[in-house]
């Protein structure tokens, strides 16, 4: 598991921890957008996909904010020892741990397809036919990579989603950009999660919410899937508006960032 941080020291030389530690503004950025030698960096490209999402799902719930470049992750040098016990947790559940380290990704045990020419709207309906499908997957860009044992699934998923869009007489590629219901409601939740608890935060939450209830559905979301992101919403700001534990609103925020993403 590679990594490299810097760590904050006090006078003595030795990290603040605990109550000692001061609050960090850092904790509300973007760690791709920290300096480098303040980023924390754990390469799990050996580790299954599925195994990623749960890794993903558990930082959420923990409120470690976190991102992803490719199949590294990325978070706060600050949570290095949060991230290294949750981290270690996942790796000996699944049994990954060996005296070398993380065991090698085997050649071919990954397919990627090459969706650059799809635009928003068709990666938006995709995504959301492929976690109905129960299949593990992740975006590099214009990538969909998934693990090669689901192959075809996956090839199944996506001809279904190409018959559902030529049916509908909606082209694959992209057209005149707009601000859509997801977009605007990706960028309220994130702000949300950087500013927990914030009253203008949580009002124009609450306005795109009741726009999104009583409008249509986004072009290329499925019915169901919009339904279960409207609920999160709502638990969202029901958390909001009742908790006075500004970590509890940010981790809820931060789950709910990470399933809006891939449909931005």
């Amino acid at each position: 598991m590679a990594t490299y941080s810097r760590r904050n020291d006090d006078e003595s030389g030795e990290p603040l921890e605990g109550d000692d530690a001061p609050a960090d503004p850092r904790d509300d950025i973007d760690p791709l957008e920290l300096p480098e030698e303040e980023q924390l960096v754990y390469d799990l490209s050996a580790w299954p996909i599925d195994v990623q999402a749960e890794v993903a799902e558990a930082l959420a719930s923990a409120g470690i904010t976190h991102n992803w470049l490719g199949t590294d992750l990325v978070v706060h040098e600050r949570n290095e020892d949060a991230a290294d016990a949750l981290l270690a947790d996942i790796e000996r559940r699944h049994g990954l741990e060996s005296d070398a380290g993380l065991p090698e990704r085997e050649p071919g045990s990954e397919v990627e397809y090459d969706l650059s020419d799809w635009d928003a709207p068709a990666r938006a309906m995709l995504t959301a036919r492929l976690i109905e499908a129960d299949v593990p997957f992740r975006w590099e860009g214009g990538l969909m990579v998934t693990a090669a044992a689901d192959e075809e699934t996956a090839d199944a998923v996506l001809d279904g989603v190409e018959d559902s869009l030529a049916t509908e007489g909606v082209p694959l590629t992209e057209e005149e950009p707009g601000e859509s219901p997801l977009s605007s409601l990706f960028v309220a939740v994130d702000d949300l999660s950087t500013h927990p608890n914030d009253r203008d935060s949580i009002l124009r939450l609450n306005e795109l919410f009741e726009q999104a209830e009583t409008g249509p559905v986004p072009f290329g979301v499925h019915p169901a899937s919009w339904d279960r992101i409207l609920d999160q919403v709502s638990d969202l700001l029901d958390l909001s508006l009742e908790s006075e534990d500004a970590n509890d609103v940010k981790a809820e925020a931060v789950e709910l960032r990470e399933v809006l993403r891939p449909l931005v």
